[in-house]
């Protein structure tokens, strides 16, 4: 759908996107104006990775710009905003559904996202936004954190400690000064600029009134820290001092992804915005791990991404070519491997495949046999003609693959206990 007050523009993964200076009837397709396709058009044209967040493609002479598996929030220069959503349901369940599925990402701002009434019609940056803020002030709340900060300066008083090798240097014809250092208690430090930095971005990036004024409230508690005139610079020393400024370490995160938004496979531009993307094979593979490791029956049994094996044992004197499941499921008697695709299956299919790629067949294979497993686990997204599982494939007498669905849509517990049923009725 598009807004033409925000400018917003909201696609499914996969989805196409063309011009509306042409006759298009088709419902898989959304229609913007011919400037911001031209745009798209740039950003294809200037992709250089295969596995890139667009491509071009043509369809009866016509023109078409395809998302491929990132979702997220891309904004082009011209204001337009584009949102691209999981294909789960509709716009606004998917948009909630993958705000809860972003929570799982390890080492990322987005444990912090919280579930609250009228989320899902907002779009995914005024959220990302707007908990940045939560984040934030409780933090300043606190009080902002202080740091001795090391000076070297010529003053004409004494202060800390004389310099005299400085003072020959510098002030050999100016006696009235003094080449002194000196630690002093001060707010301009790294951590303190990159929020400043980042709430001052924000404050000319959002829409939301609402959001404004909270940014312009927690601004005055921060008139006297400078803006950061390197991000990088200042993140690294952060960590350096990461001991001091643990407390800060949720708005930083939050800060620094806001700041630092970068397109997979695509080239710096000049048609490009803000944007944060995520590719929904990673969405989706961690958060079926953290419903297992949380709410598998057995929950001390689990390992993800565990690499203990390899595909070839012995070359040259060594092993070769680590194997990296999903998951492993340890239990008394037998190992279950469980591998999650985020890819669609026709549950329907006539043929038998069911649209099931052969080399994700060929991988579970290996993982079976250098783990020991009987029982295989393929984890793709449910559907609408896959809602239970396919009937199973056996690889040999002692070897079967189960292809399952798992309905992101529903409460993650009631998901992965029904894959824990079905896995344990074997």
């Amino acid at each position: 759908m598009e807004s033409s007050a925000s400018r917003l523009v909201t696609i499914t993964e996969n989805g196409l996107i063309a011009s509306d200076q042409y006759d298009v009837a088709t419902p898989d397709v959304t229609l913007v104006p011919d400037a911001t396709f031209a745009a798209l058009r740039q950003l294809a044209l200037g992709t250089d990775d295969t596995d890139a967040l667009l491509t071009l493609t043509v369809r009866k002479g016509q023109q078409f710009v395809r998302f491929r598996t990132y979702v997220g929030l891309l904004q082009l220069t011209d204001g337009t905003q584009i949102e691209i959503l999981p294909k789960i349901g509709e716009p606004a369940n998917a948009r909630q559904t993958l705000l809860t599925m972003l929570r799982s990402l390890r080492n990322s701002p987005f444990r912090t996202l919280k579930a609250r009434t009228g989320t899902a019609q907002l779009p995914l940056w005024e959220v990302f936004v707007s908990t940045f803020l939560d984040v934030l002030e409780p933090l300043l709340h606190q009080g902002l954190q202080r740091a001795y900060v090391v000076t070297e300066r010529n003053e004409r008083f004494w202060k800390g400690q004389f310099q005299p090798a400085r003072q020959q240097r510098e002030n050999q014809y100016h006696a009235e000064r003094l080449a002194i250092r000196y630690e002093s208690l001060t707010v301009d430090v790294p951590p303190n600029r990159i929020l400043k930095t980042a709430l001052l971005y924000l404050n000319n990036r959002t829409e939301s009134a609402r959001s404004q004024q909270r940014i312009r409230r927690i601004l005055i508690a921060l008139t006297d820290v400078p803006v950061s005139e390197s991000i990088t610079a200042d993140e690294a020393a952060t960590q350096r001092t990461s001991r001091l400024f643990a407390r800060y370490e949720p708005a930083l995160r939050w800060a620094v992804a806001l700041l630092n938004q970068q397109l997979p496979g695509v080239r710096a531009g000049s048609v490009t915005g803000q944007s944060l993307l995520f590719p929904m094979e990673r969405v989706f593979e961690e958060y079926v791990a953290q419903g297992v490791r949380r709410y598998w029956p057995d929950g001390g049994a689990v390992s993800v991404q565990e690499s203990s094996a390899h595909l070839v044992d012995e070359h040259v004197g060594s092993p070769r070519f680590k194997l990296r499941p999903d998951i492993l499921i340890r239990q008394a008697d037998r190992t279950l491997v469980l591998d999650t695709k985020w890819k669609q299956v026709d549950g329907q299919s006539a043929t038998g495949s069911y649209g099931i790629d052969q080399s994700d067949l060929y991988q579970l294979y290996a993982y079976g046999k250098k783990y020991a497993a009987t029982d295989l686990f393929l984890i793709y997204p449910a559907n609408n003609t896959f809602q239970k599982p396919l009937s199973v494939f056996g690889y040999d007498a002692t070897t079967r693959l189960h292809v399952v669905p798992f309905d992101c849509a529903q409460p993650l517990a009631l998901e992965v206990e029904k894959l824990s049923s079905y896995a344990l009725s074997f």
